[in-house]
């Protein structure tokens, strides 16, 4: 059964089973007032409902301060009806916080996963070590994340799998620029986006801001232009000069250091941006008088990354994703982001080496996440409509390793489930349903309708950066988090929207 015929289902047969209870009702008592009875809202509503937990997070002390987040607001309880089954169908309005019903006694196989939590915070804690301490930074698309990639494929073979490596690429625009003046180095430099590609050998002219006023008589026909950063957007100084006959655009800043930048709209011309140290250098060689050739060129690369991917068969229909991925940003060991996401990933995987679930479980090491989502897209594009639509929930697990309390977000059945089970058991632990917070790898699999849940730490004020090291770590994070995935999956096929 599709997703659409699953939810079309569940709809219809609520709104049935209501209507005759509802019958029932006038028919045992003819001399009531009639009442217009509640129907279940669709399912695509119920997963946009609104925030859930039901007491503010217990706090843990944080191991440096943490992002200021406000407390969730605690929600009004839901008023019992009459009849049990009534109440268990029931939905709740989708613009109002709701309390959901208290859950049954935790199962034999929950209470374990609790019971073990320090073991699997070291678990999760180990792997993060190694990927942070021993490879460092992982940076997209580099040789970096391809060992990074190497040792996770070590790893799930230790841990008996036989994990997949699902090869891509995305494109990378690289902009260089290059003079013929003796013992001058090619400058480092940065595509501003909207630019042109192309290639171009010309002589090189400084036209100061690039405002009208500071074009020379005899226009720039067939110069490149050489330009600083100020007073006018970087769009209308490239406009200007391609106007004048510019054949490519050097746009220096205006302050010490590097800049990147967008020109607001497509170029005619390449453009490309310099650190303000290599802008003067150039307009230097030109107050000698000298004519200086220069060469410039941005063009579209090829970037190879990669997935890895393993999985444990199940006994029934249905697929269960987690995922994190396990590149960085450049020069960023990224303990946190996202070192911490792929050791409570791999600590999982080591907890259910061997099981069977109802369900398929389906590990996913995501590459090139930090370069604009480029695994998890590619993985989910690579899907035929029937296989996307066998993936009952994606779990993402994303820079959930600093700070003082876990945050998760996502489609109701899920994420109702995954903060009750944290309040039972005084985890750390705030979130809401119905939405997913940042940008990371859940979000292609949100935009093709498959359910999501997305964990993340409140502490994010480190991440894509040099300082986001081992020792900003709360290695609590990790087992709440881990022991939390654990229990989702021991309980998931039973819980009420699995599967619709």
């Amino acid at each position: 059964m599709s997703t659409v015929t699953r939810k079309v289902h569940s709809i219809f047969t609520a709104a049935a089973l209501l209507a005759l209870l509802w019958l029932g009702g006038a028919a045992c008592f003819p001399g009531a007032p009639t009442a217009t009875p509640e129907v279940a809202a669709p399912a695509e509503q119920v997963r946009e409902a609104a925030a859930v937990p039901t007491t503010p997070p217990t706090v843990a002390p944080p191991p440096s301060p943490p992002t200021a987040v406000p407390a969730p607001t605690q929600a009004a309880p839901v008023v019992p009806t009459e009849n049990p089954q009534q109440m268990a169908e029931a939905t709740a309005p989708v613009t109002e916080p709701v309390t959901e019903p208290a859950e049954a006694e935790p199962s034999a196989a929950s209470k374990a996963i609790f019971d073990n939590i320090g073991e699997l915070e070291d678990r999760a804690f180990g792997y993060l070590s190694e990927l942070a301490e021993e490879l460092g930074p992982r940076t997209s698309g580099t040789d970096l994340e391809l060992e990074a990639a190497e040792f996770l494929e070590h790893r799930l073979e230790e841990l008996g799998y036989e994990p997949v490596a699902q090869d891509f690429s995305w494109d990378s625009p690289t902009a260089s620029i290059n003079t013929d003046a003796p013992d001058h180095e090619a400058p480092d430099t940065n595509i501003l986006s909207g630019t042109a590609s192309g290639q171009a050998s010309a002589p090189l002219v400084f036209v100061s801001l690039a405002k009208p006023e500071d074009m020379p008589p005899e226009g720039l026909q067939g110069k490149i232009a050489l330009i600083e950063r100020g007073e006018i957007t970087f769009g209308s100084k490239v406009a200007q000069v391609a106007g004048e006959g510019a054949v490519a655009a050097v746009i220096f800043n205006n302050v010490s250091g590097p800049f990147r930048g967008t020109l607001g709209g497509r170029s005619q011309i390449p453009a490309m941006s310099l650190s303000r140290a290599d802008g003067l250098a150039l307009k230097a060689l030109l107050d000698q008088g000298e004519t200086v050739e220069a060469t410039v060129a941005v063009e579209d690369n090829a970037v190879p990354s990669r997935n890895l991917i393993a999985e444990i068969p199940g006994s029934g229909e249905g697929v269960i994703v987690v995922g994190a991925h396990y590149d960085t940003v450049p020069n960023s060991v990224g303990a946190s982001d996202n070192a911490s996401g792929m050791g409570a990933l791999l600590a999982v995987a080591e907890a259910v080496a061997g099981r069977s679930f109802p369900f398929t479980l389906r590990f996913i090491a995501f590459g090139s996440e930090e370069t604009g989502l480029h695994g998890s897209e590619y993985y989910v594009e690579s899907l035929p409509a029937s296989d996307l639509d066998d993936i009952y929930l994606m779990i993402n697990l994303d820079s959930v390793g600093s700070g003082a309390y876990l945050r998760v977000s996502g489609d109701r059945w899920a994420a109702s489930h995954v903060l009750e089970t944290g309040q039972r058991e005084d985890l750390s632990i705030a979130g809401r349903t119905g939405s997913a917070r940042g940008s990371s790898d859940h979000l292609p699999f949100r935009e093709a309708w498959v359910p999501i849940i997305y964990f993340q730490a409140d502490d994010l004020q480190r991440i894509n950066s040099p300082q986001d090291t081992m020792e900003h770590i709360n290695p609590q994070l990790l087992g709440d988090v881990t022991a939390l995935v654990l229990d989702l999956l021991e309980n998931a096929d039973q819980l009420p929207g699995y599967g619709e």
